[in-house]
Parts: structure tokens; sequence; C-alpha cells
């Protein structure tokens, strides 16, 4: 009983969190059920949903890697252009999907592919207001500055998110934007922002 258990905690640490896993959980059985939809009737919508889907869902996991290896329960999931690009992007897409798999079924005479076709288009809706929620948040952050507060984690300092040993996006916060971090290099709270320049100045001595 415990696995599930602790398996469902991906959804509780936070929004950020929980959208992106969502996103991710949702690709299986939307693949399976268009996969089913496209068999059936011998046509490309809405089975070519499984195209963004799976971009939407590889980049959910992406994240989520990232975010297990950083440890930060919204850390790297949003607040980057590189982030704010990649949501556009697969939000247009699936968008458009959406628009083509409804006018498509609307002339589909088989009651068996419509009723499969509306079953994946659940995904598709899933997964586009997902995307929505991240770029509307960026955008509302973009446009009120001084609500956002810096990222408190110093990993996230260097970078949001990475393949490998190659870094996709870098995010620039603490120290350079003006604002001292929450933590300290070893994870401890700081004072505050004049304790550590006055460190830092000590140590340059």
């Amino acid at each position: 009983m415990a696995g599930p258990v602790l398996n469902l905690t991906i959804f509780t640490k936070s929004v950020p969190h929980a959208l992106r896993a969502l996103s991710l959980a949702t690709f299986p059985p939307a693949f399976l059920i268009l996969l089913i939809q496209g068999i059936c009737t011998s046509r490309v919508n809405p089975a070519i949903g499984i195209l963004p889907l799976f971009f939407s869902s590889a980049f959910s996991a992406l994240l989520l890697a990232n975010e297990k290896k950083c440890g930060c329960q919204a850390s790297g999931l949003a607040g980057t252009p590189i982030h704010l690009v990649f949501d556009l992007l697969l939000g247009i897409g699936l968008l458009v999907c959406l628009i083509l798999s409804w006018v498509f079924m609307s002339r589909f005479d088989d009651g068996l592919g419509v009723m499969w076709g509306t079953y994946g288009t659940n995904f598709l809706i899933c997964n586009f207001l997902t995307h929505l929620y991240f770029v509307a948040r960026q955008l509302e952050e973009a446009l009120s500055p001084g609500m956002s507060y810096p990222m408190s984690c110093p990993q996230c300092q260097n970078a949001s998110f990475s393949v490998g040993n190659i870094k996709l996006a870098s995010v620039a916060t603490g120290l350079k934007d003006g604002y001292a971090p929450l933590l300290d290099r070893e994870g401890e709270p700081r004072g505050s922002v004049e304790e550590s320049r006055s460190a830092e100045d000590g140590e340059l001595v």
C-alpha cells in the first residue's frame, strides 16, 4: 500500500508540480485512445493530436526530472523565457489540433469514431489548459513587476533545467538582479542582505 500512496505525492507538492505531472500522466491513455480512434476511422484527425501531446509530456518529464534533482517544490517548472516559449508553442499546437478535430469529427458518420475522438480530445483540452495556465501566469507576473519574488533555491540560480550536462535555460536570480537569495550556499537561511554582503567583503579582504 505504501507504493501507490508515495506515488500520489507527486500531485500534492505544488500547483506547477501537479500540472506538469498531470500533463505527463495523461499521455499514455491519450495515446491509446487516439490510436484506436485513428485505426477505427482511418482518419488523421484527431489522432494527429498524439504529436503535440508527446512533446507536451516530454517537456513536462524533462522539467520534473530536473525538479527532482534540485529538490524544490516548484523550481525550474516555470518562470523563464524558454518556459514561456515552449508553453506557448505547445499550447498553440494543441489548440490547432483541437480545432481541426472538432471540424473533422462533425463530418464523421461512424458513432464509434466520434466517441473515441471525443474521449481523445478531452486529453488535448487538459494539456492545452495546463500550458495556458503557465503562459497566463508568466504574462501576469511580467505585467505586474514587484509581485514576484526571487527563487530561494541556490541550485536554481544556475539553471532551470538541463539534459545531461547541457543547460537549456539559465535563471538569472539572486544578487545579479539586486536581490539576495533567501538561502545561503549551505541551504541555511540568511539573516539579512547586509550580513551577506559584509561577509562577502570580508572574504575579499
